[in-house]
């Protein structure tokens, strides 16, 4: 009978090999699944709308970038600019600059209550709008006030919010009456005149200046409120045509840009004269609905050019080098004010009759820097708007805002220090305060000229956490015009997700408060600040070009204003692909003496970030506000997920097969002592020890050959490297246990030794002694057995170590959320597959005694023992093994999981003492 003959009459060496050959293959094919999923989802992730990030020095620190590119400190030239554009390897170089903040007085918040006076041809027939309604569908006059004025407390207050707390800006009284108006005919010269009147009796209702009084017009009673805070807003630089390349059809916005006038050609003062000449040679209404044409563009938003250019021209601020700057401004915005007015009717002593309502309106998605008409135009309760009865009369609204005032004060990006790094390389940063800044402050003077009570409300000092940029020496009040708008979600939603890289500017990155001050778990958003200084900032209110920034920063030369080029290289593919030309390209940047950092293969990566000295109390205190959490750069986060994930995957495969492998050599060991019965009768039959070994060898041969084979098979199919060292290693620890097994082979002649007549025999009286008693008289195959128990419970501490792993050792960035999950259940799957196939093999080891334990079981029961009893047999014996191998078990499993995973060891120990708590019940009812 040859060697392949007696492998496959063995049985046991057969099924446990093709127990190993079979976990081999599944396996492999798992682990291949899980690696291919893995490379998909990074490859599908690591590539954002550029590959290159060029700065004058470096804007980051230890791999994590923070996403405020666009700082305001400048550094590149456009002749640096210019030449990376003539790189052979640039697809898109797409500059990008911090601009300046701008704040602006919002128009005068007003109170209107319906007083609609019905249609009169001498007040509304002047309309001259055709999409007006027709005076015969005009509804009947009504009012929400009565015929006879009643008297009326107004408490109009604004209260700003960062998310974290509210903040009462002023509360301010006023009290007046107020009545129903009547339209009023009067003779004069050439005719009839008509005009409206308040009843008699009536006040009116006045707030202290700058505030207006109260007015009625034909369809409202308006009462001019006190002067909402200043909002401040960023403005960015871009180059149009380069952003449009960069941002594709999500950036098709910037298209009325790219027809701005060329900077010889925005003179203020010649463009304010333009518009007032069209008025004066005529336009057409519809000209007027649609916008001026102004060199290809339909200024849409002319009015508000117009009031600010004519504001400013009174006012004395405009100047001969004063320039108009083109703005395409944001929809929306995200800073949270409310401003709300609460009415009340009183008696003459003051006491409240009647509580009519509070009304509030919030800046919201409505809003337009530079534009918005009337943010915080207030109902009444039970009011209606008819004033849409003389049709779209809001291209024609005045007095939108005064001229905005440009400031470069606090503007530059945060800065922060780095902190220690957590366990899955998350960094801790702490940010840098700066000065104090006072909002809140009401003007000097009122719009007569008239002079302002400062009482009427109290600054607020908001800390700033920026510094001041740098200026130009001819600084002139510049005039905005506005091209049109852009929705930041859209530039967001292009920008991606996992491989979001930052734009500059007009996509902020969030932060969320995530521990107050006192240490606490939270999660709020937080609001940017009414100045823009502090950390949170919002998109800009308005990209402009790089004209633009010259003006408002008194730029009259060439200076090296940009702030960051995004380039994007000249080469398709995935990152991984990309990469060498990305590099090339990055070298020959950075040979221009330019910071080149490449961020194809980046990913988004929340920092923690502690903020101290947020806030101070009216003592002067200054407080921390917490730690915050905001979106910043992983570079490099694809290799290191790949990496690092890869190698998880790998080590999975090794313990899962070693452990088999091992698993595999202690059950055949055991199983070749039992032939030493043969290797006795080879021996009289005048076989040497060596040939003996070499003929059992020789059936473990040719499940090495099977194993050689199956390896090589799979190291070919997967092409992995991985696959083939993993092969070689169970190779090698199946031809160890068949070198330890031939080794048992040795025979002795078996003598009874067991005493007839010793008093120290133990008496057999309980199923625990006579199971003590059958192990300790069959101590090698116990051993066997314990030691391949103990194998099997490490092994298990191991694999659920390196899963409990997966999280920590793919990072904190968003790709390695992802791509830990893409692999989390083939690797639960292999894990799982490791752990049968170990309690597979424990199992076959424990069959090897299987039909001596029938035989005394037998024999029992023959002597009156109950199946409860024998069961107990089985339990102990199984047991008094379990408690053999519980210390290799746990041991194993603490040394394995801080080889592998040091972070969740304690939890490998814990799978390695439940595992083999686990195997005692079941070999308990399997093995019987």
């Amino acid at each position: 009978m040859n060697a392949v003959q007696r492998f496959i009459r063995s049985r046991v060496l057969l099924l446990t090999a093709s127990i190993l050959i079979v976990a081999m293959c599944l396996s492999v094919l798992v682990q291949g699944q899980s690696q291919a999923a893995l490379s998909r989802t990074v490859d599908q992730n690591s590539r954002g709308l550029y590959d290159v990030l060029v700065q004058a020095k470096a804007g980051g620190s230890g791999g994590l970038m923070q996403p405020d590119i666009a700082t305001g400190q400048g550094g590149i030239s456009f002749d640096q600019l210019d030449s990376i554009r003539k790189l052979s390897g640039t697809s898109v170089a797409a500059p990008i600059s911090l601009v300046s903040r701008v704040t602006q007085n919002l128009e005068s918040p007003r109170l209107d209550a319906t007083d609609y006076l019905g249609f009169n041809a001498g007040l509304a027939g002047t309309a001259g709008d055709p999409t007006a309604t027709d005076p015969s569908k005009w509804p009947a006059a009504e009012s929400v006030l009565s015929d006879t004025p009643k008297k009326y407390r107004l408490t109009a207050s604004a209260v700003s919010s960062d998310g974290h707390s509210d903040q009462t800006l002023f509360k301010t009284t006023a009290e007046g009456t107020l009545g129903k108006a009547k339209l009023v005919e009067e003779q004069v010269a050439g005719g009839k005149n008509v005009r409206i009147q308040g009843p008699a009796g009536e006040t009116g209702i006045k707030f202290p200046a700058p505030a207006g009084g109260s007015e009625h017009n034909l369809f409202n009673l308006s009462v001019s409120l006190p002067m909402a805070p200043q909002v401040t807003e960023s403005v960015v630089a871009v180059d149009p045509v380069s952003e449009r390349a960069l941002l594709g059809t999500a950036g098709d916005f910037l298209a009325p840009l790219e027809k701005a006038p060329p900077a010889d050609a925005r003179n203020a003062g010649a463009i304010g004269r333009h518009f007032e000449s069209l008025f004066t040679n005529g336009i057409s209404m519809d000209e007027l609905k649609e916008g001026p044409d102004f060199l290809g563009v339909k200024l849409k938003y002319w009015a508000p050019l117009m009031t600010q250019y004519q504001q400013a021209k009174r006012d004395g601020q405009l100047t001969a080098d004063s320039q108009a700057i083109p703005l395409i401004v944001r929809s929306g915005t995200a800073l949270d004010l409310k401003y709300s007015v609460k009415i009340e009717e009183i008696d003459d002593a003051g006491n409240v009759t009647k509580d009519v309502g509070t009304v509030t309106r919030s800046l919201d998605k409505d809003y337009l820097p530079f534009v918005s008409k009337s943010p915080f135009a207030l109902a009444w309760p039970g009011s209606k708007d008819l004033s849409k009865l003389m049709g779209d009369t809001g291209s024609f609204s005045q007095g939108l805002y005064n001229p905005a005032t440009w400031s470069t004060n606090f503007a530059a990006a945060p800065k922060y220090k780095d902190g220690d790094t957590a366990a899955n390389g998350a960094v801790n940063k702490s940010a840098t305060p700066g000065d104090w800044v006072t909002v809140n402050r009401l003007p000097d003077k009122a719009a007569n000229g008239a002079a302002v009570d400062q009482t009427q409300r109290n600054p607020v000092d908001e800390r700033s956490y920026r510094q001041n940029l740098e200026t130009g020496k001819k600084l002139a009040t510049p005039l905005a015009m506005v091209y049109g708008t852009f929705d930041p979600a859209a530039v967001k939603e292009a920008a991606g997700d996992v491989n979001r890289l930052p734009l500059g500017g007009y996509d902020p990155a969030p932060f969320t408060l995530t521990k107050d001050a006192a240490g606490n778990e939270t999660s709020t958003e937080l609001k940017p600040s009414l100045s823009a200084t502090g950390l949170v900032s919002q998109s800009a209110g308005a990209i402009t070009d790089f004209y633009g920034l010259a003006a408002a920063r008194g730029y009259d030369a060439n200076a090296n204003v940009i702030d960051a080029v995004r380039v994007r290289a000249k080469v398709p593919g995935s990152w991984k692909q990309a990469q060498p030309e990305v590099e090339k390209l990055a070298n020959e940047i950075r040979g221009m003496g330019l910071q080149a950092t490449v961020v194809a293969g980046s990913a988004r990566e929340d920092a923690n970030i502690a903020v101290p000295g947020y806030s101070k109390d009216d003592a002067g205190k200054e407080s921390p506000l917490g730690t915050v959490q905001q979106s910043w750069v992983r570079q490099d986060a694809a290799d290191a997920v790949s990496g690092s994930l890869t190698a998880t995957n790998v080590t999975l495969l090794f313990l899962t097969l070693c452990g088999a492998a091992l698993l595999t050599g202690a059950s055949t060991v055991s199983y070749v002592r039992k032939r030493r019965s043969e290797a006795g009768t080879l021996r009289a039959m005048g076989w040497t020890q060596r040939r003996i070994r070499s003929w059992v060898l020789a059936e473990f041969g040719v499940g090495a050959a099977l194993l050689a084979v199956v390896g090589i098979a799979l190291s070919l199919i997967t092409w992995s490297a991985a696959t083939a060292i993993v092969s070689a290693s169970v190779l090698v620890l199946y031809a160890g246990a068949a070198f330890v097994a031939a080794q048992q082979l040795r025979h002795r002649e078996e003598v009874d030794q067991e005493p007839q007549h010793d008093e120290r025999l133990m008496a057999i009286d309980s199923p625990l002694t006579f199971a003590n008693r059958q192990l300790s008289t069959n101590k090698f195959n116990t051993i066997a057995l314990a030691v391949a128990v103990g194998v099997f419970g490490a092994s298990v501490g191991g694999l659920v170590a390196l899963l409990i792993d997966i999280p920590r050792a793919a990072g904190a960035s968003a790709l390695s959320g992802l791509a830990a999950a893409s692999i989390a259940l083939p690797s639960i799957i292999l894990g799982v597959s490791g752990v049968a196939v170990g309690l597979v093999l424990t199992m076959v080891t424990g069959r090897f005694e299987l039909q001596a334990k029938r035989q005394y079981l037998g024999t029992l029961r023959a002597m009156g023992w109950n199946p409860d009893m024998l069961g107990q047999v089985r339990f102990f014996e199984n047991a008094m093994v379990g408690t053999v191998a519980l210390p290799l078990g746990v041991v194993g499993a603490l040394g394995i999981g801080l080889l592998l995973a040091p972070y969740a060891a304690l939890w490998a120990a814990i799978a390695g003492l439940v595992a083999v708590l686990c195997w005692i019940p079941i070999a308990t009812k399997v093995v019987q």
